[in-house]
């Protein structure tokens, strides 16, 4: 069966079996006229050159009979109008090949049928249509059409013709527009726990939230799971804002450098160090190493002893889908006493996209500049493989006490 996408795909009709295309056609044209039968002629193993017969009431048969009048002999149906349905799946019909199969459909000497429908999964030529049309007219055929590939999707993608675009093709636009509607509602609905319970949309907050893969089962232990350090299933950030599909987080902070001319406002020089990730939350001692209380405490040292105006965080924000996150436990539990986020993983990470922004250390001082591919030329070398271990300051004579 075809599946059903964001961009609904062409049909498949290619992937129909002769007999199961002749089936969908009869079925389509069922609400065409007002049929008293239509026959599957071609399943029947009919030699008559045609796939299906129709036999359509006309207003007369409609009119009451007359009581009276019993010396009719004449048959009922003699008055339906006769139609011929031929139906071929190939990939083209040129004019020459449709007006051969025409011939043989309408044979001389049989009965020439009031209406003819001929459909085929294919894109016919503008020829194609007027060869089709100047035979019929020969012919004298009262009623006809000639059905291609678009003329059959047309037709499936109008709504009483829904369940035949599921039985054949597995596709629904009906159940399609019902899914869309309640995904719409699903994310509204996050959408407003997490401006309720996270912070609103157009301001910049900071509230430290736990990320939970919705799948795991071994919170909160660890040790339960064998790649944790390289990919953990849950992990703390601080929330810092909404983006217009999902909600933000600070994923990386980073000890950065930056100068700036004061007159043109323009960044001229810019490094950061990666030694440490500040942007680990405090109380996150799943994802913290023995070493990180000390790299942050020499990381802060440095910028400490820097100018106050190039002290800076090179920050890197990264965005979850309102889509992705399941649901939200604003209470958090005994062990992170925080608001828990149960996010559905893709790829291996609990993130869509991400951008990287250098900011003054002083988030109320300064200029704040989106870093992109172009910037790298400006990038210099300030920092040291490592921050130097941190001094201790000692206390003169006359301060200290005691």
């Amino acid at each position: 069966m075809a599946k059903a996408t964001r961009t609904l795909n062409p049909l498949p009709f290619q992937d129909l079996e002769p007999h199961r295309f002749e089936d969908l056609v009869r079925q389509i044209i069922y609400d065409l006229k007002h049929w008293r039968s239509l026959e599957p002629t071609g399943r029947l193993g009919s030699d008559d050159g045609y796939d299906a017969r129709g036999l359509e009431i006309t207003n007369e048969q409609d009119e009451p009979e007359d009581e009276e009048d019993d010396g009719g002999e004449e048959n009922p149906l003699s008055i339906d109008r006769l139609w011929q349905i031929q139906c071929k799946r190939e990939k083209s019909i040129t004019p020459a090949k449709i007006e051969k199969y025409i011939k043989k459909i309408l044979r001389e000497g049989d009965p020439l049928p009031y209406g003819m429908i001929f459909a085929a999964p294919c894109d016919f030529s503008k020829k194609t249509r007027d060869t089709f049309i100047k035979k019929m007219r020969e012919k004298r055929i009262q009623d006809f059409y000639l059905w291609g590939k678009a003329d059959l999707e047309d037709m499936l993608m109008q709504p009483k013709n829904d369940h035949l675009l599921y039985a054949y093709f597995g596709i629904s636009l009906v159940i399609r527009r019902r899914s869309l509607k309640s995904q719409i509602r699903s994310i509204l609905a996050i959408k407003r726990k997490a401006v309720k319970h996270l912070g609103p949309i157009l301001e910049r907050s900071y509230t430290s939230i736990l990320i939970r893969d919705v799948n795991d089962n071994n919170y909160p232990f660890m040790g339960e799971v064998s790649d944790f350090q390289k990919r953990p299933r849950w992990k703390m950030y601080d929330f810092v804002g909404h983006s217009y599909d999902g909600i933000k987080v600070l994923f990386r902070r980073y000890p950065a450098y930056m100068d700036i001319d004061n007159q043109t406002g323009k960044l001229l020089k810019w490094d950061y160090s990666d030694e440490v990730n500040l942007a680990i939350v405090y109380d996150d001692f799943w994802n913290k190493g023995k070493d990180y209380d000390d790299k942050s405490r020499r990381a802060h040292d440095f910028l400490d002893n820097m100018g106050e105006k190039n002290r800076a965080f090179f920050d890197v924000e990264a965005v979850i889908p309102y889509e992705r996150i399941i649901e939200i436990d604003p209470m958090g539990d005994t062990i992170a006493k925080c608001p828990h986020l149960f996010v559905e993983v893709k790829n291996n990470t609990f993130f869509k996209d991400s951008w990287a922004r250098l900011s003054p250390r002083n988030s109320y001082s300064g200029h704040t500049f989106s870093i992109e591919e172009k910037d790298k030329k400006t990038r210099i070398k300030f920092f040291p493989k490592k921050f130097p271990k941190v001094k201790e300051k000692t206390l003169s004579k006359k301060k200290k006490v005691g």
